[in-house]
């Protein structure tokens, strides 16, 4: 079986302290090519010493134009300060540019989850369905299960979370159909695919490496090798993904 696979847990372009050399477009172009990914949305990753969300968007947008296999997922947050332009304008122009999600990082960035700092972002997004990547460092499971409680028509996406959540990441995905699961790194739990599948069905489940911070072989072979049906490996590889992008307004 050939599996079509959509990563929605990759990027490039950002750096660490100390680091010196920064993973280009097409670095993860020929990753992709080693392992036979079709697509993959990617960010600017690591994010360490990104604080100018505006310049690294622009740069992720400029090497992901004219490429249609990598879809950008850019930085968002609230305009409240005034040096944005209005949530409305900054999703459509995000849209227009080709972002296939964006993500959020609001202590990173100096914001709030609370509906009265952040409610016209939520609502701005939840009108058009823009995806929104939440790392799991970065947004925790129960501020996802609020953002999902509250806005039951926004496609969240989980990501960067481990095993050892199994317990929580359960019951999150059966109480809200709108948030969606990354399989890439750091989730490794043994039958893990499996015991999710025959917990909330597969409609939930996207394929992620975790790539360039982890080799994503193991994601890989983690799908390919799962004991599910073809049908369940195809919506987790690529359709559940396609389908969320197809959704956006």
């Amino acid at each position: 079986m050939t599996l079509p696979l959509f990563d929605v847990q990759c990027g490039f372009g950002g750096a660490k302290p100390g680091q010196k050399v920064l993973l280009t477009a097409q670095d993860c172009l020929v990753e992709m090519d080693r392992l036979t990914i079709d697509r993959a949305l990617v960010r600017t990753v690591p994010e360490d010493l990104d604080r100018d969300a505006v310049q690294s968007n622009d740069r992720l947008f400029a090497a992901c134009r004219g490429e249609p296999r990598l879809a950008p997922c850019p930085v968002i947050f609230p305009s409240a300060a005034d040096d944005l332009p209005p949530e409305p304008e900054q999703v459509s122009a995000f849209i227009d540019a080709g972002a296939g999600a964006v993500w959020i990082r609001p202590a990173h960035d100096t914001w709030s989850l609370k509906a009265w700092a952040s409610g016209a972002l939520m609502d701005a997004l939840t009108e058009r369905r823009l995806p929104v990547v939440c790392l799991q460092r970065m947004v925790d499971l129960e501020s996802v299960a609020d953002l999902a409680g509250r806005y039951a028509d926004l496609p969240l996406v989980v990501a960067d979370t481990s095993y050892r959540y199994q317990r929580m990441l359960v019951p999150l995905l059966e109480s809200f159909p709108n948030v969606h699961l990354s399989l890439g790194s750091n989730y490794t739990l043994h039958c893990g695919i499996e015991r999710l599948v025959r917990a909330v069905g597969p409609e939930q489940l996207l394929f992620g490496t975790g790539f360039p911070e982890i080799e994503p072989m193991m994601a890989v072979t983690q799908l390919v090798y799962a004991e599910i049906s073809d049908a369940d490996k195809a919506m987790i590889g690529s359709g559940n993904l396609e389908r969320l992008l197809g959704g956006i307004q």
